[in-house]
């Protein structure tokens, strides 16, 4: 209980100060951006999973899974050359197209927005050209607010549901106003309902680019509620804040790695008839291997994934 006082106490500043400066304050919401872009990071940094040196028991297991899924979040491709740090884009993201192929062979990637840095079309293009050519497992990718107009003319719709290994996954797309901020609503609450009702009976996992858990969206304290009633919804996914972290309350709440800046981590999410388990891979020297971080969602009693 403290825990969560202590985060919902830390996030409702954050959330005031945001709101006063938006709402037209005696702040001013950009020179007020960064500080309080800088404070979310440092609470979000606050919940890092651990790193051990021994596996847990729950962490190694001889039966194989359901299902594995890859999830990376905030690739902010761009081989433009318009900025130095993302030159290496297009072999950064062949390399890892190649490792998941040779070694991880999922089932399915969760791609979770800021697919590019600059909300080209161009570049999204040359993305899914890239993830068509060479990805050997079917991509589910949502927009970021980096990605600009033209998300949806190429990767398709941002709002869909899809089943994989008997786990019910949820794509929810933010509705941004100034890209750069990443500031905006999620504005298809009613259609959430509906999918969260249709699918009540499935161990569900909800996905998105901006955290419900901290405040990065106008109306985030509303979709968590919703979700927040739902027993079968076990967790969210997100990326944005380009830290990994693990915050526990009504639901596990999963902050993704930036795959763009070193150690190029991403997350795989293995289902199993009791729990999904959760591991982490980097790119250390100059190749990509799973790390000693673990961790688990469990499935409660009578909320198993059946696969169809």
């Amino acid at each position: 209980m403290r825990r969560r006082t202590r985060l919902v106490v830390a996030s409702v500043v954050v959330l005031v100060a945001t709101g006063w400066a938006a709402g037209g304050g005696l702040l001013d919401l950009r020179a007020l951006r960064g500080p309080l872009v800088e404070q979310l990071l440092r609470l979000a940094e606050r919940y890092a999973p651990p790193r051990s040196q021994t596996p847990p028991p729950w962490a190694t297991r001889a039966d194989p899974p359901l299902a594995t899924i890859a999830v990376l979040a905030d690739t902010h491709y761009d081989d433009s050359g318009r900025v130095a740090w993302a030159k290496p884009s297009r072999d950064r993201l062949l390399k890892v197209v190649r490792y998941l192929n040779d070694a991880v062979k999922p089932q399915a990637v969760l791609l979770l927005g800021d697919i590019v840095a600059f909300g080209s079309a161009q570049q999204l293009r040359r993305v899914k050209a890239i993830l068509d050519a060479e990805l050997k497992a079917p991509c589910h990718a949502v927009a970021g607010n980096h990605d600009g107009a033209d998300y949806e003319a190429v990767f398709g719709p941002t709002n869909y549901t899809v089943a994989i290994g008997g786990v019910r996954f949820i794509a929810i797309g933010i509705r941004y106003g100034e890209w750069d901020s990443g500031w905006g609503a999620y504005e298809r609450l009613g259609w959430l309902a509906a999918q969260l009702d249709a699918h009540r009976e499935e161990p569900t996992l909800v996905f998105a680019h901006n955290p419900i858990v901290f405040p990065t969206f106008a109306n985030n304290a509303a979709v968590l509620q919703l979700l927040d009633a739902q027993p079968q919804v076990l967790g969210y996914l997100a990326g944005h804040l380009h830290v990994d972290y693990d915050v526990r309350l009504a639901k596990a709440h999963l902050g993704m790695p930036m795959l763009a800046r070193p150690p190029h981590s991403f997350k795989v999410l293995r289902i199993y008839p009791d729990a999904i388990l959760i591991f982490t891979h980097e790119d250390l020297s100059d190749a990509y291997r799973q790390v000693n971080i673990y961790q688990r969602i469990q499935f409660p009693p009578g909320l198993r994934p059946r696969p169809r």
